[in-house]
């Protein structure tokens, strides 16, 4: 008998409504609108995974997935605002406004999901790849990455249940791995960047065997589609703890598989990258940063130098341009990036650099700021403000631009006292 089946053998641990915080109060009421009428038509009704997790935590949730035995066709005859989607497995999306609850069946062996939640198989070993099938909740538990994100809440009786030992593993603030790390990680290699997510978002540390596991087999990462990758890079800098999930992932030696170019960066680079990354974290706590600037916060270190050069006059346009078309064309095609978000990424680095410059006319200011790339641009300056207090007066004096443009006023009817920008004097790495 495997490790895994044997764990499937043992009875799980159920919390009754008193032994646990969670309370239907903190659910939304859309949540309770599909768990209770699956309820009541006779199925059953789990919230699962990272909801249950961080309620259990005393966090808010970013959002409710649901599991139930009803199949996906008798999910859409319930919620006739439901549609179904995957090609493998189909799972049923409840639409409420701008809210969207998932529903997704119990079921028994591992998927790969991709961000707009078809499936993959281009992530799977062999033995992984063949078709899923319903199951049990105890088989739909096991099948999941960590133990903290196979807890239910079963909303017919308000017990919580665990069937893969993931409340000794919250008290213990541990990520750990269901099952054989090295087995699940060859399942699906993304696998190991989520633990290092997990570990750095919650707060808690990497199991003995899941850290080793991911150390082992690093390298298996390249297996991963470049949309799936650039999918996880991308949550992981929108999520206000990217410096940290960075530094372990570049510790891990995920990152550099992902993003070999990132070798190329010296010591001084890459703690100019994750000083980056802990602005960009600090300017989120209060205001979104677009997924554009993030992302060009990556290659920012590396230019560095010529941006601040083209911004003081040294280096020609054409010359910056250049190096941004370099350093972004090689990190667009590891992540298989549209040609729109690589156009957005080139010109929002180039408009940053422009930024520090008073533009010729009026024309040409309201030419920059009604361009796509303007926003990248400007989210680059709110995080290079967050520490310098000059930019932070560039960062005002293109709003009032931007403000004066969008209400159809002359862009430049109030000028610097000189005529332009101040000269922006070298910033230190």
């Amino acid at each position: 008998m495997s490790e895994l089946a044997a764990q499937q053998t043992l009875k799980p641990t159920v919390l009754s409504r008193a032994e646990h915080p969670i309370s239907r109060r903190l659910l939304s009421p859309n949540t309770l609108k599909v768990l209770y009428r699956l309820h009541r038509a006779g199925f059953l009704a789990y919230l699962v995974g990272g909801a249950v997790r961080d309620l259990l935590l005393g966090r808010t949730p970013k959002d409710f997935d649901v599991g139930t035995n009803a199949r996906p066709q008798q999910v859409r005859q319930l919620f006739r605002n439901a549609r179904i989607i995957g090609r493998r497995f189909r799972i049923a999306r409840v639409q409420f406004g701008e809210e969207v609850i998932e529903v997704s069946t119990f079921r028994r062996s591992p998927v790969v999901e991709e961000p707009n939640g078809e499936e993959s198989t281009d992530a799977l070993a062999p033995e992984a790849a063949g078709d899923d099938e319903y199951g049990t909740p105890e088989e739909d538990a096991f099948r999941r990455d960590f133990t903290v994100n196979g807890l239910f809440y079963n909303i017919a009786d308000f017990t919580v249940i665990d069937y893969v030992g993931g409340l000794a593993d919250l008290e213990r603030r541990v990520i750990r791995s269901i099952g054989p790390a090295g087995e699940r990680f060859l399942e699906d290699p993304v696998r190991m960047m989520r633990a290092v997510e997990y570990a750095v978002r919650l707060g808690f540390s990497l199991e003995p065997e899941t850290a080793s596991a991911i150390r082992e087999h690093f390298r298996e990462i390249r297996r991963a589609s470049a949309a799936r990758l650039a999918y996880e890079l991308t949550e992981s800098l929108k999520s206000g703890h990217a410096a940290g999930i960075f530094r372990g992932l570049w510790e891990f030696g995920l990152l550099l598989e992902v993003l070999p170019f990132l070798a190329g960066y010296d010591a001084k680079q890459q703690e100019l990258l994750f000083r980056f990354l802990a602005l960009a974290d600090r300017v989120q706590a209060e205001k979104s940063l677009g997924e554009e600037a993030l992302l060009a916060l990556l290659v920012w270190p590396w230019l560095a130098k010529p941006l601040s050069e083209a911004a003081e006059g040294s280096l020609p346009w054409g010359q910056l341009e250049a190096e941004i078309k370099s350093r972004v064309g090689e990190m667009a095609q590891l992540l298989s990036f549209s040609h729109y978000r690589g156009h957005l990424l080139r010109y929002g680095l180039l408009y940053f650099a422009r930024l520090h410059h008073e533009p010729r006319s009026p024309r040409k200011a309201a030419r920059m700021v009604r361009h796509e790339a303007f926003p990248v641009a400007m989210d680059l300056l709110t995080v290079q403000a967050a520490a310098d207090r000059q930019a932070a007066r560039l960062l005002a004096r293109w709003r009032d631009i931007r403000a004066r443009v969008e209400a159809g006023h002359p862009p430049l009817a109030r000028q610097a006292p000189s005529g332009r920008f101040p000269r922006r004097r070298r910033a230190r790495p």
